[in-house]
C-alpha cells in the first residue's frame, strides 16, 4: 500500500449479528458452537476487537450513525422512521470525492421510510449520499410488506421473474402463524442473503480497474425470522447452544430460544459462505493484497436472554458487536477488548484511505490500534436509544433511564447483567454518570420525516 495506490475497501455488514455468534470468539456465558470458518480465517489474518458496542441498537440509528461519524445524540435519526441526512459529510461521499469509486448492496437502511419504489436498487438519494454505484434492496419484512402492496424492488423482482414470489408471501411467519424459527422453501439462489452475495460479486465485477473502491455489503440476515436454508440447518444436526440467560416463563408462542439458536445459527453460517465467497472475487479481481476487510454488523440479537428477542435494549447481547479487519498494514492474529464504538469505523476507514476525519466528527480512527494492539483505544464506549443510554468500560455499565432509575453493572463479576449494584457503588455510578452527560447527552429529538 503507497501513498500512489490507496487501499481498496471490502465492508461486510450482515444485520443483527450478535458479538458473541462467532467461531473464533470467548463468550463468558459458554463457547456457542457457531460455524462461521471463513470469518474465523479473516480474523486470524487480522484484529478482533470484541469491545465494540453499537452507538445504538436499531437499524437505521445505528447504520447513520456509522455513516455520518456521529453519536446517536448527534446523528439526526432516532428510529428507523427517519432517513440519513444528505447535507452533512459522511463517510461514503468523502470517499467517493477523494477518488474512489462507491458501491453498495443489501438492505443499507439509510432511507428507510423512503417509499420511492426501483427496479434497479439505484435511487437518486444513493447518488446524493455518495454512492456510485449500487444494488440496495429491503430486508425480510419491508421487502414482504412492499410486495404485498405491489411494489417492486430487486430482491422481490426477482422472486416475481423466478416465480418464487408467491411462495415467499405465503411462507412469511406471521404472529398467527406460532413460528418465527424455520428452513426458507426458496431456492438457495433466491434466498435474501443470498441474493444480496451475487450482487456483491457483481458490484466488484462492475466496478472500474485502477480505481480505488469500497464496497459496502448489507446482508439482510441474520435478522429475524430465522429463516435459513435448510442445507445449513443440517450441519447443526445434534448441536447444543447455550441456554438463554436469565428467561423468562411468559414469551410469546411463536418464540423458543432453543430453536431460534438453532436456527439463527444457521442464517449466519450461510453469511460466513459468502464471505468467503466475495473474498475469492476479490482476490479474482487481483485486488486481495491491496485491500481491507472489515467485518462487523449494525447492532446485536437477544436471543431469548432476559426473556427478550431482537434489539433496542442496553444489554451486552444487543449494543455489543462483532468487529474484524484485516488487510495491509494490520497485525495479524491479535485481539483486543478495549472499547470501540461503531462509528470509530468510519473515521479508521477515512484514516486508511488518507482522508482527514473532520473535526466535528464523534467517531476516531482506530489506526494506532490496528498497528499495535496492545494500545487502548476508548476509556469507555456510548450506546443510546429513545428513553435510555448507557455507557461502558468494559469492566462497569451504567444505565439511565428516563421513565425508570438507573443501573449499574459490574461486568467482570456478573456479566450476565442480572445484578444492578448502583446502591452498592454509589462513587462508580456517579463518576459514569458524568461521562455520559458530558459524551453522550440525551438526543433532541428531531421533527417527523
Amino acid at each position: 500500500m503507497t501513498p500512489e495506490r490507496p487501499p481498496n475497501f471490502l465492508f461486510l455488514f450482515p444485520d443483527q449479528w450478535r458479538w458473541d455468534w462467532l467461531g473464533c470468539e470467548e463468550s463468558p456465558y459458554g463457547k456457542v458452537p457457531v460455524q462461521t470458518p471463513n470469518i474465523d480465517q479473516l480474523a486470524s489474518e487480522g484484529v478482533r476487537f470484541s469491545g465494540c458496542r453499537s452507538n445504538s441498537p436499531v437499524c437505521a440509528p445505528a447504520r447513520a450513525c456509522l455513516t455520518l461519524g456521529a453519536r446517536y445524540s448527534n446523528c439526526q435519526v432516532p428510529s428507523n422512521g427517519f432517513c440519513t441526512p444528505v447535507d452533512r459529510p459522511n463517510l461514503f461521499r468523502t470517499l467517493q470525492q477523494a477518488g474512489y469509486h462507491t458501491a453498495t448492496c443489501g438492505k443499507s437502511d439509510l432511507f428507510k421510510p423512503m417509499k420511492e419504489p426501483t427496479q434497479t436498487g439505484y435511487l437518486p438519494v444513493m447518488e446524493a449520499l455518495g454512492f456510485s454505484d449500487g444494488i440496495d434492496h429491503r430486508g425480510k419484512g419491508d421487502a414482504i410488506s412492499r410486495a404485498r402492496r405491489g411494489v417492486d424492488e430487486p430482491y422481490t423482482l426477482m422472486l416475481r421473474e423466478r416465480g418464487h414470489l408467491q411462495t415467499h408471501l405465503d411462507d412469511h411467519p406471521q404472529q398467527a402463524l406460532g413460528r418465527a424459527a424455520y428452513p426458507t422453501p426458496l431456492p438457495r439462489d433466491c434466498y435474501t442473503d443470498d441474493f444480496c452475495g451475487q450482487n456483491a460479486v457483481t458490484l466488484l465485477e462492475r466496478t472500474p480497474e485502477g480505481q480505488p473502491w469500497c464496497l459496502w455489503v448489507n446482508f439482510p440476515g441474520p435478522h429475524d425470522p430465522y429463516d435459513p436454508p435448510a442445507e445449513q440447518l443440517s450441519r447443526y444436526e445434534g448441536v447444543e447452544f447455550p441456554a438463554a440467560i436469565n428467561p423468562s416463563e411468559e414469551v410469546p408462542a411463536y418464540r423458543n430460544a432453543r430453536v431460534d439458536r438453532l436456527h439463527y445459527a444457521a442464517c449466519c453460517s450461510n453469511i460466513d459462505d459468502w464471505v468467503g465467497r466475495i473474498i475469492d472475487a476479490v482476490e479474482k479481481r487481483g485486488d486481495r493484497e491491496n485491500t481491507i476487510i472489515i467485518f462487523a454488523s449494525d447492532h446485536g440479537e437477544m436471543l431469548g436472554d432476559h426473556g427478550r428477542w431482537t434489539k433496542s435494549i442496553w444489554y451486552e447481547a444487543s449494543i455489543r458487536v462483532p468487529l474484524i479487519m484485516a488487510g495491509p498494514g494490520i497485525q495479524a492474529g491479535p485481539h483486543t477488548a478495549t472499547p470501540v464504538e461503531l462509528i470509530d469505523i468510519a473515521a479508521t476507514i477515512l484514516d486508511l484511505a488518507g482522508q482527514s476525519v473532520p473535526e466535528n466528527w464523534d467517531a476516531k480512527p482506530l489506526t494506532p490500534t490496528l498497528r499495535d494492539p496492545n494500545l487502548p483505544h476508548r476509556d469507555y464506549a456510548v450506546s443510546q436509544l429513545n428513553g435510555w443510554r448507557c455507557v461502558t468500560n468494559n469492566e462497569w455499565k451504567y444505565v439511565e433511564r428516563q421513565e425508570e432509575g438507573s443501573l449499574l453493572y459490574h461486568l467482570i463479576d456478573d456479566p450476565e447483567e442480572t445484578r444492578n449494584v448502583i446502591e452498592d457503588y454509589p462513587e462508580q455510578a456517579g463518576e459514569l454518570a458524568r461521562v455520559m452527560e458530558q459524551d453522550n447527552p440525551w438526543m433532541i429529538q428531531p421533527p417527523a420525516q
